[in-house]
Formats: C-alpha cells, sequence, structure tokens
C-alpha cells in the first residue's frame, strides 16, 4: 500500500509539523477542531431503501470471520455475517443469534465462570436458505484451533475444554479450562460470527483461505450478502432476504464498500461529495473535514482505543535493562503529541484502561513525567555512557533501535518524529521503517524479529470486556511484545477469574502499577478515531470500543430512503 519513508517525505512531514505549531500558537481554543458524539438515533423515522457508499481505507485481506487482521476487514464482516452477541456503538452487549446473552441471573453461565450455555434462536437460516443452528458454532471454534486454518486469533480456544450440541441443535455448551469472564465478550460481533459448516466442512481447513470464498463469500448469514467483489476496486454487498431481524431490517437495499487506500484521495471524495462515510480518518486533516458543510465530522473522547509503544523483548538490550524503557516513558511528551500529531484530538492517559471503563480504569495514576533531565540522569547512573555520536553505550552494546508504525498515516509520522528527537536528545537513536499494515500486523509483529521491530506503535483497544490479559500475558498468542512476567499473570488471572466488579479492579490496580514500573509498553494518549459521513445519512454511529464504523450497519438508512451519494 505505501513504501518506506524517504527523506523528501520525512522533510514534508516535519513541515506539516511546523504549520501545525504555528497554527496552534496563532489560534485561540475556537481553532480546536469540533467533533460530535455520535448517537445511535436522530430520532426520525426509518425509510427502507438507499444505496451507502463508504470509502474502506484498507483493501481487505479476507472476508471470513477471524481470518484477518484488519478491521477493515472486519468492518465489511460485520455486513457479511450474524453475530452471536454484538456491541452497540456504546460498548453494550446484544443479543444476536443467540436468544439471550448469557449470564449468571439468566443460568447460561456456572458460578465458577467454567461453563458456558449459548442458546440459539429457531429458525435461523443462512443467505442460502439451509438452516443455521449450534452445529455452525461448534464446527467453527473448532476449525480456528485447526492449525491449517490460521485464524487472526485463539482468543477463547485456548480455554475451551470441550463442547456439547443438544440433540434439537439449538444449544451449545463450553465446558473451559480455567474461569474466564470475559468468553462471551470475546467472540462479539460479526468478525467471531460461525461460519456455515453445510459449505466449508468438506473442504480441507487449509484450503478455505485460499478458495474464492476468502473474498468473496457465497454463503453468509449478516444482513447483507455479497454481490459483487473487485478486490482493490470496491466490495457492493445487497439485503439479504434470510436475515434473522427481516424483513423490516436491514434498512439499506446496497451498500459500496470502495477501496481508497490514500487519504488524500478519500479526502477528494469528501470534497466532491462522491461517498457517503468514511472511518480513520488523517487527523492532520481535521481542520479540513470540518469545513466541509455537507458531512459531520465524528470523533468521541469516550473512545476506548488508545495508541501505545511497545517493546520487543527478543531484542535482549530492551528486555534486560528496564532503566532504558523507563527513560524512553520520561522522554514521551504526551501533551505535543496531542497538541501536535494528534491535532487536539486526543487525551492524556496512563494505562490500556480508558476513564469509560469500569471496572478497569484506576483513578489518580500519574502518568510517566516528561523530564529529559531525568531521563539521562537516569541512563548515566546506569552507566550507558554518551558517544561522540550522541548515542549512548554499555559494554559494547549501543542503544539504536528500529521504531516502526503503519504506513501512510500522517499524524502516526509525526508522533515518530516527535519521539525521535527525544529520544536523541537522552542518547538513544531510532530509526524509522513504517510498513503497510497488513506487513506490519502480520510477519513485522508476530515474527518479533529484532532489527525489524524493536519499538512499534499502534493503537488497539480492550473491548467490550475490560479482560487486558491479551496484552502482555506470557506466551499468549495475542501479546506482541514476547514479554512475560508471572507476578501480571497472576492479576490477569484474578481478573478473569470473578465477575464482582470490585475484585477485577483491585486486579486492574495491581496491573496498572506493574505497567508503570516495568515499562512493557509505553501509552502515548487516547486515541478517538476520527470518521465522517454525510448529513441525510442516519445512524451512523461507530464504535467507541475501536471495532470500526459498521458494527450496526444493519441500522443505517438515509432520509426519503435515498442515499445522498448513492
Amino acid at each position: 500500500m505505501f513504501k518506506k519513508p524517504r527523506p523528501r517525505f520525512l522533510m514534508l512531514s516535519f513541515s506539516a509539523l511546523a504549520v501545525v505549531l504555528m497554527l496552534l500558537s496563532a489560534c485561540s481554543t475556537g481553532g480546536t477542531p469540533t467533533t460530535t458524539t455520535p448517537t445511535s438515533s436522530t430520532g426520525g423515522t426509518p425509510v427502507k431503501g438507499g444505496t451507502w457508499i463508504d470509502d474502506l481505507f484498507e483493501e481487505p485481506d479476507s472476508l471470513i470471520p477471524n481470518a484477518s487482521t484488519e478491521t477493515f476487514a472486519a468492518m465489511v464482516d460485520y455486513a457479511l455475517y450474524a453475530p452471536l452477541v454484538y456491541g452497540t456503538p456504546q460498548g453494550q452487549l446484544m443479543p444476536g443469534l443467540l436468544k439471550e446473552v448469557p449470564s449468571a441471573t439468566n443460568g447460561d453461565i456456572s458460578a465458577d465462570l467454567k461453563t458456558w450455555t449459548l442458546h440459539f434462536r429457531s429458525g435461523l437460516k443462512w443467505s442460502d436458505g439451509q438452516p443455521l443452528d449450534a452445529r455452525d458454532m461448534d464446527y467453527t471454534w473448532k476449525l480456528w484451533g485447526n492449525s491449517h486454518f490460521a485464524p487472526f486469533s485463539l482468543i477463547n480456544n485456548l480455554d475451551i475444554a470441550s463442547s456439547e450440541v443438544s440433540s434439537d441443535n439449538l444449544t451449545l455448551t463450553f465446558h473451559l479450562k480455567n474461569p474466564l469472564v470475559s468468553f462471551m465478550a470475546n467472540w462479539a460481533d460479526g468478525f467471531y460470527g460461525p461460519m456455515p459448516a453445510h459449505h466449508f466442512a468438506s473442504m480441507d481447513p487449509g484450503s478455505i483461505l485460499k478458495s474464492p470464498d476468502n473474498l468473496n463469500p457465497s454463503v453468509t448469514s449478516g444482513p447483507f450478502k455479497m454481490s459483487e467483489s473487485k478486490p482493490t476496486d470496491h466490495y457492493t454487498v445487497v439485503r439479504n432476504d434470510n436475515y434473522y431481524l427481516g424483513p423490516n431490517l436491514p434498512y439499506l437495499d446496497k451498500v459500496v464498500f470502495k477501496i481508497v487506500p490514500d487519504q488524500n484521495t478519500i479526502l477528494t471524495d469528501l470534497q466532491a461529495g462522491n461517498t457517503d462515510s468514511a472511518y480513520f480518518l488523517d487527523v492532520s486533516k481535521a481542520l479540513v473535514y470540518e469545513s466541509l458543510s455537507n458531512y459531520q465530522v465524528v470523533a468521541d473522547s469516550k473512545t476506548f482505543s488508545f495508541e501505545a509503544i511497545y517493546f520487543d523483548f527478543h531484542n535482549k538490550i530492551l528486555a534486560n535493562n528496564p532503566e532504558v524503557r523507563q527513560a524512553i516513558a520520561m522522554a514521551v511528551d504526551q501533551p505535543t503529541l496531542i497538541s501536535v500529531a494528534r491535532r487536539g484530538l486526543g487525551g492524556p492517559l496512563c494505562t490500556e484502561h480508558t476513564p469509560t471503563q469500569n471496572p478497569g480504569f484506576t483513578q489518580g495514576l500519574q502518568c510517566p513525567k516528561f523530564d529529559l533531565n531525568a531521563a539521562n540522569a537516569l541512563l548515566d547512573s546506569r552507566g550507558w555512557v554518551k558517544g561522540s555520536d550522541g548515542v549512548r553505550s554499555k559494554n559494547g552494546q549501543k542503544l539504536i533501535f528500529q521504531y516502526s508504525t503503519t504506513a501512510g498515516n500522517l499524524w502516526r509520522s509525526d508522533d515518530e518524529l516527535i519521539n525521535q528527537t527525544n529520544f536523541a536528545k537522552i542518547g538513544i537513536k531510532v530509526n524509522i521503517q513504517n510498513y503497510p499494515s497488513s506487513t506490519f500486523f502480520g510477519p513485522v509483529l508476530n515474527d518479533g524479529k529484532p532489527g525489524t521491530y524493536d519499538i512499534a506503535e499502534f493503537a488497539t483497544a480492550n473491548g467490550y470486556d475490560p479482560d487486558s490479559a491479551g496484552l502482555l500475558q506470557c506466551n499468549n498468542p495475542s501479546n506482541i511484545t514476547f514479554y512475560c512476567n508471572p507476578a501480571l499473570d497472576a492479576q490477569y488471572k484474578a481478573e478473569e477469574s470473578s465477575a464482582v466488579p470490585s475484585v477485577r479492579q483491585a486486579a486492574f490496580d495491581k496491573i496498572h502499577q506493574i505497567e508503570l514500573t516495568d515499562f512493557p509498553f509505553i501509552v502515548e494518549f487516547a486515541a478517538p478515531n476520527v470518521s465522517i459521513h454525510r448529513k441525510g445519512t442516519e445512524n451512523y454511529a461507530p464504535s467507541l470500543v475501536g471495532v470500526g464504523e459498521t458494527e450496526n450497519i444493519w441500522q443505517w438508512w438515509c432520509d426519503g430512503g435515498a442515499c445522498p451519494t448513492g
């Protein structure tokens, strides 16, 4: 999608930084972009009909549930696959294919959190008319556990001891090896929805992602089904007449996901009125987006998402010298990152839990103080000596690292430049090497090869449940830092093994203390995603949890049943 930045690109990026600094110094608070909180309804009466055009910033690499590393692929999945349970834009879990969300109150979760019972609605159908029931999810989780399929995530799979399907095929019971309070939340939304067993069971697991279904699914269950798959150009989905909430939903006739992997082209589309919505916009263009009178910008401060830099603990210098990690934390200038790189669209944050999450967020925590003098003194005291080139070394080891993120995001390039400048002031040199999203979130992070990945930056969120074990738990497949701390794991076990909020909060408080003393990663700021939709489009409400813009796509509608662009 994008190539390695060259010096000219870096000069342009720095020039953009300088312009923003001047704007910020010249403007009053009125110069800060204004944003709105998304709502799930405008209060009007929904009207059926219309074609909605959405600019998709990345090309999906798979449209099979749990098979992609990309948020943008997941956003198309939400249109194609019905979820077991789904999250509202505000993060509340609701029943989807299931009759109710499992809970202790309704008897679907055992007291020890190790038995979970899923009751499917009766009469469910796939888009081809075949029955959809518990057998499909039983097939699906077992497929994900097959090494030949290679899923994106094994979340939940590693905790399942066994499962059983009822004689009427409407109930699926899971027996877990360990208590897991987040079990159901982990499989929320269509990205983790069931796959059609009648369609895929006869296929070799290793062949599914190589089949035409990978980007042109022929059997789906969501509000829409695939009508036209043109990789690198567009994906068109049309109403699925067998959708479980039909015939009243979805409201739209059709959605066109137009692939536009360039932020400047997205802006051109918006200025020309050629799209109805777009997600994960370039915050460096926030003031321009705000000037578009026919559009509404959305960037909610109550986000669950955060931006952070992560250390690869396969790099022995970073792994074995906590003072280096601490010094880097002291050289991260949160206020400047927020006001300059993020153009004010961010908030101070110390850990992975944002103020919206309760339990989760710890009150009264102090973020590491930005203090270059103290960072230098710390490294001096530990024997790291600056050479003539300004780079520190000790025992033949130099503090030179590669710093990477996703390519093509100007504000992230600005993040890198701000951090690179400050790290150099404490004798740490970082070389910037960015990658296309699929490469960055694929082999770069997963392989953890020092020199290719030493320090990485990206945004993420915990999800509907505040369980954060996937971030740093020893040997967890989702732990891309390869960090391992038994004391931290003990607290993960404590928060996962209880449904009592106060018990979980006590564990989260201890987790945060470990994070802020050992520095396995460094949170830079809370990072609301910036999105936009055209006036005349309704119920557009991107998720605060960070799962994308389409988690409620079946509720989207257009005034008069005709979308402005389509």
